[in-house]
């Protein structure tokens, strides 16, 4: 195997000859990356006692990989070794934020006990540090590649690792950690499942096997598994909290909060048990607790960006003057992470935008999104070729072959289009109706889709939506036989139940194969609206394409030539409704969604608004107020900032 240039310079700094590998690395300058150039150079500087030009190498690292664990550790190395305390534990907590992996990190923090740090850090530190020591060099190597996002070298060297060593638990759990990561869910539940077989008292892996049935949406399994581990567990804090989010997730509120109170006795500072008792709140429409717990997590931690981009979020909520200004303050700390720093941007884009200072609005909003597209992985051609692909496969010849040949079940409603385009509303809207009931942005589409194509790894030929081509009426009714029951969980009985993940409009083939008496609406909006309140939404996960104008405009312009083609081959399957006209007449829109949908007109559906339930999306407190037309325009107050945009949406 051909030795790489890195390899070489960590060869000859493992063997100190340090000179020689800062000779080596500039020699190779151009076989080299330029993160690997500035880690490698620094390491050598350090070693040969030059901290100036290693600290030069480090700024210029974490200019280009602001979430590099390993510099910061440098950092941390060289400020260690100039009695700067302050500064290298700073930096060795910045180190294992980014990446836990870092044995020297920690045992940089556990050199700092002197400096007053809180025991509840020293037992952490610990913690991981026996954790890593007692790890196996090869999955040490594999944790690291995780948290370096080199998921490819990891996946690798973990299955490797498990043909040496089969049934080996921490391994099988890391690499379902790498399957989560890959969004490849079913095989990381898999394996999780598999490694309770082998030892089901293993609570580090109960815990994961439940989230990722979290993830999954199965929460009625979710919700039994977490039960049965609290039980036989009532004292591990871990257990109570993963009972206490799948309480939240169905939907059994005092439960969970009960719990959520019972955690806060034993860890008063835990900002995330704060911040999902806020979610909670939000959930269920109990705004002012909401905001007030919202506010007791950025308490506890003032750099807690999460908590203000919550109180963001809400929609509702304008920040005081003193939470601008505090807000302002901690975007120019140097040692707060990007994702914190992305939070702050976003949640002072819509202070400002609310005190219509648009041009400050803009400023952060555009830097939020800059930080976020620095970690994004969304690639614009692969998604071209996506589209283009299920235009080839899924054409009238095949949809009217095999148009009958799935599950005959008529009771799920697709919603569908962009994010933020009139989603939540038109599901409001139908949710108000008797025979219908709101779940969730379910994601067993995407995820059918996820499994036909066997494994989201690049190098790996597409499976789907080629291989709807080769799949019998048994193959195709059995899939929409398990969307129906994989359903069951989010319903109480009626009819009809709704479906609003938004990026279905890119598998409409695959749900009128498996679905065929599957209703769906696609809401569409003024690109221009649409877009930008896309740009400024920070998403929880999922809508990487939101981060940049050219991203957005192809992914928008590519939507509506999916659609159009969607239409052309199942004419009049889909109703197109476009979000100005459902807030321009409200009546005669709801007449003909229940028209469309086989329902009888009820007055409850005009009075939306009206309604109480659950709602887990960000129009949240939208929805619970009477249409109003002021946002239509908004975008205007942006316009001379959103010229990059304009020029490149086609619609």
């Amino acid at each position: 195997m051909k030795i790489t240039t890195f390899k070489q310079a960590e060869n000859l700094i493992k063997s100190k000859q340090f000179k020689d590998a800062l000779i080596h690395i500039n020699k190779d300058r151009s076989k080299i990356s330029n993160k690997d150039y500035f880690y490698l150079s620094a390491v050598c500087y350090r070693y040969l006692n030059e901290p100036r030009s290693a600290l030069t190498s480090l700024d210029q690292l974490i200019q280009i990989a602001p979430e590099y664990g390993r510099a910061y550790q440098e950092f941390g190395h060289i400020y260690f070794k100039q009695n700067n305390k302050n500064m290298s534990l700073k930096s060795y907590m910045r180190a294992v934020r980014h990446n836990p992996s870092l044995q020297a990190s920690w045992l940089g923090i556990l050199a700092h006990e002197d400096q007053n740090i809180k025991q509840s850090l020293i037992n952490h530190a610990q913690e991981n540090v026996i954790y890593l020591k007692n790890l196996e060099p090869e999955l040490k190597s594999v944790l690291s590649f995780i948290h370096e996002k080199k998921l490819a070298k990891a996946d690798t060297l973990c299955r490797n690792f498990l043909i040496e060593h089969p049934h080996h638990i921490e391994a099988m759990r890391l690499l379902a950690q790498i399957g989560t990561d890959l969004y490849i869910y079913d095989d990381a539940e898999f394996l999780l499942e598999s490694s309770l077989l082998f030892d089901p008292d293993n609570a580090q892996v109960k815990f994961d096997y439940i989230s990722i049935l979290i993830k999954r949406q199965k929460y009625g399994q979710a919700l039994k598994h977490a039960r049965d581990f609290y039980n036989n567990n009532p004292d591990n804090i871990n257990a109570k909290k993963i009972l206490a989010t799948s309480l939240f997730r169905t939907d059994k509120y005092k439960e969970s909060l009960k719990l959520y109170d019972e955690i806060l006795t034993i860890e008063p500072n835990n900002t995330d048990i704060l911040l999902s008792k806020g979610h909670l709140y939000k959930t269920s429409g109990d705004i002012p607790k909401s905001i007030d717990s919202y506010h007791k997590a950025y308490e506890k931690d003032k750099y807690f960006g999460d908590a203000y981009w919550s109180l963001a979020n809400l929609k509702t909520y304008k920040f005081t003057d003193n939470e601008i200004k505090s807000l302002n303050s901690m975007v120019k700390d140097e040692n707060l992470s990007v994702s914190e720093k992305s939070f702050m941007h976003f949640s002072l884009g819509k202070a400002y935008e609310d005190n219509k200072k648009f041009d400050l609005s803009f400023k952060h909003y555009k830097k939020g999104n800059d930080f976020m597209k620095s970690k994004s992985m969304f690639n614009a051609q692969d998604y071209i070729e996506e589209c283009d692909n299920q235009k080839i496969v899924c054409n009238s010849d095949l949809l009217n072959i095999k148009g009958d040949w799935g599950y005959e079940s008529n009771e799920p409603i697709f919603i569908l289009g962009l994010p933020r385009a009139g989603s939540t509303l038109i599901e409001q809207i139908l949710a108000s109706h008797s025979k219908v009931e709101g779940t969730h942005e379910l994601p067993n589409i995407i995820s059918t889709a996820h499994k036909l194509n066997q494994r989201r790894v690049q190098d790996l030929d597409s499976k789907y939506p080629d291989v709807l081509l080769s799949m019998s009426a048994p193959d195709l009714k059995n899939l929409g036989k398990k969307y129906i029951d994989d359903a069951k969980v989010f319903r109480t009985g009626k009819q009809h139940f709704i479906d609003k993940m938004p990026n279905n409009f890119r598998h409409i083939g695959l749900i009128k194969l498996i679905l065929p008496n599957a209703k769906i609406i696609d809401i569409r909006r003024n690109s221009m609206s649409g877009c930008f309140s896309c740009y400024k939404q920070l998403f929880a996960e999922g809508q990487e394409f939101t981060y940049d104008f050219k991203d957005l405009s192809i992914y928008y312009n590519e939507y509506v030539e999916l659609m159009a083609h969607w239409n052309s081959v199942l004419p009049g399957s889909i109703l197109s409704i476009r979000y100005e006209d459902v807030v321009a007449d409200i009546e005669n829109s709801v007449k003909k969604i229940l028209e469309y949908c086989d329902l009888p007109f009820e007055q409850s559906c005009v009075e939306f608004y009206k309604t109480k339930r659950s709602v887990k999306t960000p129009s949240a407190e939208q929805v619970r107020q009477p249409i109003y037309t002021t946002g239509l325009d908004y975008w205007k107050n942006f316009d001379s900032y959103l010229l990059d945009l304009k020029e490149n949406l086609k619609y």
